[in-house]
């Protein structure tokens, strides 16, 4: 009974001791280890990323043609805090140019093959750089088809309206006689015309594509009334 007693009073003395504790040191404790744990999150950690963001740079491109019937063509554009631009045409690099303080610039590009060509600039300094848009230019140096099927060339008409029928390219702008004419899905056109005189008429007939390519016929036609 005695021994059973020593450990009742044993067991006793030791939870006293165990809530004395946790209420004299144990919450202070763990309220000064929240904290310092809280200060570690709350504490600003380097960023290494600051100087890139507080960088202002740009490169824009004012001018570059969607399309051309030439091998070269320009571009126009500007910088912001960038002295190096090196220039890409089918993913390859084919010129770069030093800037020397000047904020715009004004470059003949070369080598652009027949079809569809992509092209961007990079702009440079010592630490940062910036990518353009990528650019798509098509290179056609052929004339546009044009097929002129009515009127025949030198038939007679006795009525002075005349139905002039053809066909051309898609995306491609046709004229008859300076007056725009419109172009289908399948590049087919047709207007009527008024002859003007009597005796022979000359029907003029232009396309032009989106590269700057010009084919024109030319059609002459009798009225007798």
């Amino acid at each position: 009974m005695k021994d059973l007693r020593k450990k009742i009073f044993f067991t006793l003395f030791l939870l006293i001791f165990i809530f004395y504790f946790l209420f004299t040191f144990g919450f202070k404790i763990i309220f000064s280890l929240s904290t310092f744990l809280a200060n570690i999150r709350s504490k600003p950690t380097p960023n290494f990323e600051s100087k890139e963001e507080n960088f202002i740079g740009d490169i824009n491109i004012d001018s570059i043609p969607q399309a051309t019937n030439s091998a070269s063509f320009l571009v126009q554009g500007s910088v912001l805090n960038f002295n190096e631009i090196t220039f890409f045409l089918n993913d390859e690099k084919i010129k770069k140019i030093e800037l020397e303080g000047e904020t715009n610039f004004q470059e003949e590009i070369e080598g652009l093959k027949e079809g569809k060509n992509t092209f961007y600039a990079i702009a440079k300094n010592k630490e940062h750089f910036k990518k353009t848009p990528v650019f798509d230019i098509l290179y056609k140096p052929q004339k546009p088809k044009l097929e002129i099927s009515q009127p025949k060339d030198g038939e007679k008409f006795a009525n002075a309206e005349v139905l002039v029928k053809g066909t051309t390219e898609k995306e491609t702008f046709v004229k008859i006689n300076d007056t725009p004419v419109i172009v289908d899905a399948l590049g087919n056109f047709e207007k009527t015309i008024i002859l003007q005189n009597e005796g022979e008429n000359t029907i003029q007939i232009t396309a032009q594509d989106i590269a700057g390519n010009l084919e024109t016929k030319e059609i002459k036609v009798f009225y007798q009334k």
